[in-house]
């Protein structure tokens, strides 16, 4: 394939790491009603009647919707890995992160789908509601607690960004700082079961809204990198692969 147009491939596909974040914010945060998400001390007619059933079509319509575009998680990771992968000559933190993104797009895609699931049988006669809450309830628990295939992700970028000797490096430091420290706040979703309220509960300010934060800042920080380099590598020159990258604006 020519060099320009494999460049332009990974500047247009670079953006799907953005379009991902923005959507997933409309889908699954605002259509799915999930800031914040019902408590897990809801008994399962509590969750029926005051989540699933109260925002049917909206949850229904946003978690099909969020299902469907999570899969924009993993070409951006692919295009992280490709540039990551240009500067490494030993292809391991370029790995670490294109699995950890790939298997990350997967949770995404599947979660949602389950919660769609919930949506689309909740008080259905015939589908218990503790049915319902036994699924909603074991979605989260795979959708929080699966954090460390996540963190496979952010270490590879964390390691990468910290020992890269570049002139022009991908990303600056801080910014391999802050992947890292992304992953280390996930670690207390370990014991998240234990709690039914406070800061370590699902819907607790630790867990979810100091999670999902830092985490959302990272993605769009990560993200405008991405594509920065994405823009300028547009403008390079062809590269021996393995070594280091030019210096270019």
């Amino acid at each position: 394939m020519n060099e320009d147009v494999l460049k332009k491939i990974a500047y247009w596909t670079a953006w799907t790491g953005p379009a991902w974040v923005l959507c997933y914010v409309v889908t699954w945060c605002i259509m799915g009603h999930n800031y914040p998400c019902p408590s897990q001390a809801l008994t399962g007619q509590q969750l029926v009647e005051q989540y699933y059933l109260r925002y049917h079509d909206s949850i229904l319509l946003g978690m099909a919707l969020s299902s469907s575009i999570g899969i924009l998680y993993m070409p951006w990771s692919i295009v992280l890995s490709y540039q990551m992968w240009q500067r490494e000559k030993v292809l391991l933190l370029s790995a670490m992160q294109l699995i950890g993104g790939a298997l990350t797009a997967f949770l995404i895609v599947c979660t949602a789908a389950m919660w769609a699931w919930c949506a689309r049988w909740a008080g259905t006669p015939g589908i218990e509601p503790e049915l319902i809450k036994a699924v909603h309830l074991s979605t989260w628990y795979v959708f929080d607690m699966t954090y460390n295939v996540t963190n496979v992700q952010l270490l590879g970028i964390g390691l990468f960004g910290l020992f890269e000797r570049s002139h022009a490096p991908l990303f600056p430091k801080w910014v391999s700082w802050l992947a890292l420290v992304t992953a280390v706040s996930f670690v207390l979703e370990t014991i998240m079961p234990y709690f039914n309220y406070g800061p370590l509960a699902i819907d607790g300010w630790w867990n979810f809204h100091f999670g999902f934060a830092i985490w959302f800042v990272w993605f769009s920080v990560q993200s405008y990198f991405v594509v920065r380099e994405a823009a300028r590598a547009v403008k390079r020159p062809a590269i021996a692969v393995g070594l280091p990258y030019p210096v270019g604006a």
